[in-house]
């Protein structure tokens, strides 16, 4: 062979193993290599997150910067709006509580406990009778009973909200008729089994799931905890308020057009009769534990008057009156009454007035005394909801049949220095135009509680984070 040849060969055999090579230790092991590292990688996870995903409450994440308050649960942060809406049915009047914090001192084997309290809010479907509640905490709204009492117009709460009195409509004779009505335990059915059994046949768990689903159905089952259990208040009630203390009632009956005023206990036992008067159109409360109020009923051309009766003695005191389509809403210490009483011009005014010095001020906000209310803790602070914008109407009437309706935002006024101030524009944070009446707060004035009249929702309003 040819020297020439040999180095061709040699060449070619060279070229061939560097490319053999060049496979084994490149293209061969990046065609085996795994799309994912085989060990996790440890890097940056935002705001302490592990890699799972889930939020874990550090401790300070009820300090938003929205002001809406906080609930976490099992390490998930659950926001709760300022405004809330908790019913979009109809409701037929609710109620307010907070539970005090309480604080379990530490021991030998534990350290100190604290249990938050919170704000309870139960109300009242109007259509069908069924009681829920929400709590100040949470989104949940729970159905307390499903006992069928239906049409329940309005309802004022006891202390512990285990009982309310109510107006029903009836369907029979047209009658409003007065109710109390009582959540009750209910009692759970026990299952019985026989000893001799040991299996249950497809055909008897078909029954018992059509069984269950049909006593459901009805709303008379027994997944709610409680039952409403009630009897029936003297017929033609004209009005009626609960006690500071919302342990007593005061009932105004009309009697043969004489007007009788009534206390008793909650649950209407031990009642005693206070007065009689001509008067049978008006509106009452019982703001003090010395004064219940009464104010004639508004009209524009009908000259109004408030009235302090002494629930002890049956003493009549008029504070106010004459004056034109006047309403009236008395503070919770009986110091101070808002008022508000028709204009010369189709328009509403209204003054805070000093009972003690029997002087008012300019209220300055213009809007009815029926869509405010006096604190309980705070007791010379007012909450109104007021017009946005004035609306030209024949006051309270038109107002009162419903022929105009008004936007609101929210309010308050303080009694003693005059101070108002804006808490919520609330036409502007829900989704539909809110005409606000029947306000209320819990005892602690955390949440202001209201209804809409243009479509009988119930909504709060938080006014500590709103803040």
């Amino acid at each position: 062979m040819k020297k020439g040849s040999v180095i061709i060969y040699s060449i070619i055999i060279l070229l061939i193993l560097a490319a053999l090579a060049y496979w084994q230790f490149f293209l061969r092991n990046n065609s085996n290599a795994p799309a994912t590292p085989d060990t996790p990688q440890t890097g940056f996870t935002p705001f302490g997150r592990p890699s799972t995903g889930t939020v874990v409450p550090s401790g300070n994440e009820n300090n938003n910067n929205n002001g809406d308050a906080t609930s976490t649960t099992t390490g998930v942060k659950i926001k709760i709006p300022t405004l809330r809406l908790l019913s979009n049915t109809p409701v037929g009047g609710y109620g307010a509580s907070t539970t005090e914090t309480i604080t379990i001192k530490a021991t030998k084997l534990a350290s100190s406990t604290q249990i938050l309290g919170t704000t309870h809010i139960r109300w009242v479907d109007r259509g069908r009778g069924n009681i829920y509640e929400a709590l100040g905490n949470t989104l949940d709204i729970v159905t307390l009973s499903n006992t069928v009492v239906p049409k329940i117009y309005e309802s004022v709460w006891d202390k512990n909200l285990t009982s309310f009195v109510a107006l029903t409509f009836s369907d029979q004779d047209n009658t409003i008729n007065g109710v109390l009505a009582e959540l009750k335990s209910r009692v759970m059915p026990k299952i019985v089994t026989s000893k001799n059994s040991t299996s249950t046949t497809p055909a008897s768990q078909a029954n018992q799931t059509q069984s269950q689903s049909q006593t459901n159905s009805t709303g008379t089952g027994s997944l709610t905890p409680y039952e409403l259990k009630g009897k029936s208040l003297p017929d033609n009630i004209i009005g009626y308020a609960v006690s500071p203390k919302k342990d007593r009632i005061f009932m105004m009956i009309n009697n043969n057009g004489t007007g009788v005023g009534y206390t008793s206990n909650f649950n209407g036992t031990s009642p005693v009769q206070i007065f009689t008067t001509p008067l049978t159109q008006v509106n009452v409360e019982w703001p003090s534990d010395n004064v219940i109020a009464i104010t004639t009923k508004g009209a524009a051309d009908q000259r109004g008057f408030l009235y302090f009766v002494d629930p002890k003695t049956g003493v009549w005191n008029k504070i106010l009156g004459p004056l034109p389509g006047l309403s009236t809403k008395v503070s919770t210490d009986a110091k101070y009454v808002f008022i508000s009483a028709a204009g010369n011009a189709d328009n509403i005014v209204t003054s805070i007035y000093n009972v003690a010095t029997r002087k008012g001020t300019d209220g300055i906000i213009r809007t009815l005394a029926d869509k405010c209310v006096w604190g309980n803790f705070y007791k010379d602070m007012v909450y109104c909801a007021v017009p946005s914008q004035p609306v030209k109407a024949v006051y309270p009437d038109d107002w009162y049949k419903g022929t105009i309706s008004l936007i609101d935002k929210i309010w308050q006024s303080n009694a003693t220095t005059g101070e108002i101030k804006l808490i919520s524009s609330i036409v502007d944070t829900s989704d539909r135009v809110i005409d606000a009446f029947n306000l209320g707060l819990d005892p602690k004035d955390n949440f202001l509680i209201f209804m809409n009249k243009n479509d009988l929702s119930l909504w709060s309003l938080d006014l500590v984070s709103g803040n």
